[in-house]
This record gives structure tokens, sequence and C-alpha cells, in this order.
């Protein structure tokens, strides 16, 4: 395969500081508005499940510990801890809203703020269940394996979607990696599978309607 002819995907960086606080305070409200849920694949339950007994926890010991503390602390040590629980729901409100996202065209692997991939549809080939750990967070190279990389919430992945041909993709300080692997996480692998079953190039059916249907 020449560099014209190469399979190229999309990576897109996390948002700034700034970025990411807004990001979970829109999420925060949406939940709290009790918006629809979004259309797609949910992720990182590992995540979800970490981090709200974390809240829970943090909400029972506060009034205990601001008891302990001079009248005049109190004020700072509640903003303080309203602020943990805020950003604690924000985190988990962020992963509900920005579930994976599978259609004919492309496949979206998201994080929702720390940046997701966006691999061509046609070369994903299929989805298989792992237990991986890769250190960091986000689009990540995988230590060890030149042809992979990671985009996930937490270190733990459970999903490896294979592609052929491989994609590349630019993961910026990391560099360029043509992937013929991609890590991920997801709360429902069977769930995935079918939504790549259910868009695959290979079953569309020619029976004049446009774009071509899937086929049943």
């Amino acid at each position: 395969m020449t560099a014209t002819e190469r399979v190229t995907g999309t990576v897109t960086a996390g948002p700034s500081w700034f970025g990411v606080v807004r990001v979970w305070a829109g999420s925060l409200a949406a939940v709290l508005a009790r918006r629809g849920p979004v259309p797609g694949l949910r992720h990182s339950a590992g995540v979800r499940q970490l981090v709200l007994p974390l809240v829970a926890m943090e909400i029972v010991v506060a009034f205990p510990l601001s008891s302990m503390l001079p009248p005049a602390a109190r004020p700072v040590h509640a903003a303080f801890e309203a602020l943990l629980v805020l950003a604690g729901l924000g985190l988990v409100a962020t992963v509900l809203r920005h579930p994976h996202e599978v259609d004919a065209e492309r496949v979206s692997l998201r994080t929702g703020f720390l940046g997701e991939v966006t691999l061509p549809r046609p070369a994903v080939r299929s989805a298989s269940s792992v237990v991986r750990t890769v250190a960091g967070r986000g689009p990540r190279p995988v230590p060890g394996e030149p042809g992979a990389v990671a985009c996930s919430v937490g270190s733990s992945l459970n999903a490896a979607l294979h592609l052929d041909p491989p994609v590349r993709l630019d993961l910026g300080a990391a560099g360029l990696v043509d992937a013929a692997t991609l890590y991920a996480s997801a709360d429902s692998l069977p769930a995935l599978s079918a939504a790549l079953r259910a868009t695959s190039p290979s079953r569309s059916c020619t029976d004049g309607t446009q774009p071509p249907r899937p086929c049943v």
C-alpha cells in the first residue's frame, strides 16, 4: 500500500483544564435536567463504579469532619467538599453523555474529556474481548506493541478492535502509529459487536436504496 492509499483516522486531543471543567459542568447539568440519554455504546463502567462510591463516602465523611473544625474554617471546608462531590459527579456524567458511536461511515471511540479516536468504518473488521492494562489516559500508544493504540478513560481495557488495513493515527508527541489493533473499554462487548455487524460494508444491500441499507 502506497502512502497515497494509506487509510487514516482522526485523533482528537483532550481539551484544556478549563475545557474539561466546562465539559464536566455541561454534562452534569444535562443529567440534572433529565435530558434524554445520548444514543451510543456506553463505556468505562469500571471508572463509574469506582467514582460513585468515593463520592458517597466523601459526602458521609464531610459532616463529622466539618464538626471537628473551627467554625471559621467550616465554610471553606464546605466549599472544598462541594467541589469534590461535583467533580466526581461531573466525571461520571461526562462519561455517560459521551458514548462510543458506530455508523456506516465511522467508529468513534470517546472518553468525553480526554480525547477520542475516529476510525473509518470499513477498516474495522471485528471486535474481541481482551483483558489488558495500558498505563495512561485518552488516546495513546501501547508499549511493546508497535501496531496498537489505546483509547480509554481508565487504564483497564476489555475490547480490541481489529483493523484491516491498518489505520494511520497521529498521536501528537507520541508520533504516528499504523494501528492494526485499537484497545478500548466497552460496557457491553456484545452490543459493540452487534453495532459493527449492523453497519458492516459487506452486509449492504443493493436494492436501490440510497444510501445502501444494512441487510437484515
